[in-house]
């Protein structure tokens, strides 16, 4: 007899998510490749009905998150869409598209079953999102992860204040991956837990699911990370300093050992440890100041806080700056115009109205 249940009802495979059932695997594909699988609301919704009928389904033995396109698991949520609306005070679409996609970051930290995704290249912000909060983030050679937030006028987001401030190795790390937005390489993100597994090949390491057998597919395909072509962690290497440097304090504290730091490169005596400090100050050079203060804030906050907590405040935060003109500029200079030259307001640390941050998340 043909298994009627090998494909979900809402399958299309011109759809931007596409949903198959596969023997006993869910498979969630990802397909709007020219946008880089940025999340639409609509995406938003079909990935969350999925997970919302597999999650209590005992057919379904694991689920899978996976892309169409091998350049980008998803680069985001669709925040152009968002600011477009803003930019005329229609707020409320906004308002609506960050609670859903918060809601389905929450849901997908409760499913009690492997959440497994599968991040072929770009993972940023909302990507993030759908794969950080599951059991499992297997990545490859070709996986860049980052969550660059700052540059565009916001603050990291969908749940990843929670995450980051609860990694295997400090919290201290997560608020330098927040605030420098830095290029997380596949051994940087095994390095501090954000990836699970190493594999070659996502498509072999998926048709060998088939057997059922999780562990025995994750053996059979781990690639040892000396193989990868940057088979150390940058962020390992100078984990020192940057425990140093983002461990306590306001984003004022921090910018100034900063700024200390690159004053005294020169006579470190260690090259390696100052052509990383140099890149992490170019690296903060377009991000604007006060998505810098309120994420310190925000990140202080979460690392007490629960996953949902963490998500409310994160939406109390982005709902603050939307309503502001840094968010507009921001977009508008990254992912718009592409100019990179955003005139952020502030435009100096020592400008921002830190109290305004702290009595926000009081």
């Amino acid at each position: 007899m043909a298994d009627t249940r090998r494909k979900h009802p809402t399958y299309d495979p011109d759809a931007e998510v596409t949903t198959v059932v596969a023997g006993h695997i869910g498979v969630i594909e990802l397909n709007r490749p020219k946008a880089l699988n940025s999340l639409s609301v609509e995406m938003i919704r079909l990935i969350r009905e999925a997970i919302d009928k597999w999650a209590d389904d005992d057919w379904i033995q694991f689920i899978v998150i996976k892309s169409s396109s091998e350049k980008a698991f998803c680069a985001g949520g669709d925040v152009r869409y968002v600011r477009m609306r803003d930019k005329k005070r229609m707020y409320r679409f906004g308002d609506s598209f960050f609670e859903e996609e918060y809601d389905l970051n929450e849901r997908l930290s409760q499913v009690n079953k492997p959440v497994i995704a599968l991040l072929e290249g770009i993972v940023m912000g909302g990507g993030m999102g759908i794969s950080m909060h599951g059991s499992h983030r297997v990545v490859t050679p070709r996986t860049l992860g980052a969550m660059p937030e700052a540059a565009i006028g916001f603050v990291p987001d969908v749940g990843m204040s929670y995450r980051l401030t609860h990694l295997d190795v400090s919290p201290a790390v997560g608020l330098f991956i927040a605030t420098t937005g830095w290029r997380l390489s596949p051994a940087d993100m095994l390095y501090t837990g954000l990836g699970t597994n190493l594999v070659a090949d996502v498509n072999k390491f998926e048709s060998d699911l088939h057997s059922g057998d999780l562990p025995e597919a994750l053996r059979s395909n781990a690639l040892d990370p000396q193989a990868l072509q940057e088979p150390t962690s940058i962020v390992q290497k100078h984990h020192e300093w940057i425990e140093q440097t983002f461990a306590d304090g306001d984003w004022g504290a921090i910018e100034a050992r900063i700024v200390e730091a690159v004053d005294a490169s020169s006579s470190i005596g260690d090259a390696e440890l100052t052509q990383f400090i140099t890149k992490v100050a170019e690296s903060l050079q377009g991000a604007s100041p006060e998505s810098l203060v309120a994420t310190v804030e925000l990140f202080r906050r979460a690392e007490h806080a629960t996953l949902r907590e963490a998500l409310d405040m994160e939406y109390k935060v982005g709902s603050e700056l939307r309503r502001g003109k840094n968010f507009i500029e921001g977009v508008r200079a990254v992912l718009e115009h592409k100019d990179h030259n955003a005139q952020f307001d502030p435009a100096t640390t020592d400008q921002v109205d830190l109290q305004k941050w702290q009595e926000l998340l009081a």
